[in-house]
């Protein structure tokens, strides 16, 4: 059985449906993949263990540079590492009026994803009366890594071994 060659009018219908159909999915594409990119990238970690350790020191002390801690804490026990971090944020906000500084030497990284640094923390306080003091101190920090898979995968710490802030940086 021999078809009939198309039409104009029909190669033109056909052209207009393949035209619309394209612009549908460049209009729906672009946004859902952004979205998708967006979401898979806000969830993975760091390229190297002190690149998570120091993604951490930023978002616990620095949180209006880096919202998202969520980024740099394994899952096996994130909840936990959230609370920790939480913990010592009220801690600073309650003890110091101004600005913390965080500042971070000496990084050594074993083979095993264990990083440590010397961190500095410097906090400036505005008494009642006006006067400002700035207080602080050096001392090492121990961050437990971890390379996980995936898409969410990176480096991303999963415990850490830090001095307590009350007595060692603040006067509590």
């Amino acid at each position: 059985m021999l078809k009939m060659p198309l039409t104009a009018r029909q190669w033109r219908r056909r052209a207009t449906v393949a035209a619309a159909v394209a612009f549908a999915i460049a209009c729906i594409g672009a946004p859902v993949r952004q979205a998708v990119t967006r979401a898979i990238e806000a969830g993975r970690g760091e390229k190297t263990p002190a690149a998570a350790a120091e993604a951490y020191l930023l978002a616990v002390f620095q949180p209006d540079e880096n919202p998202d801690i969520n980024r740099c804490l394994c899952g096996e026990n994130q909840d936990e590492l959230f609370r920790q971090a939480r913990d010592l944020r009220k801690q600073v906000e309650s003890q110091v009026t101004f600005d913390v500084r965080v500042e971070t030497t000496n990084w050594q990284t074993d083979p095993d994803g264990t990083v440590s640094a010397m961190v500095d923390l410097r906090f400036t306080e505005v008494d009642s009366t006006g006067n400002v003091t700035f207080t602080g101190a050096t001392h090492r920090w121990r961050f437990h890594t971890t390379e996980e898979k995936g898409l969410g995968g990176g480096w991303k710490v999963c415990r850490v071994d830090a001095p307590p802030l009350c007595g060692t940086y603040l006067r509590c």
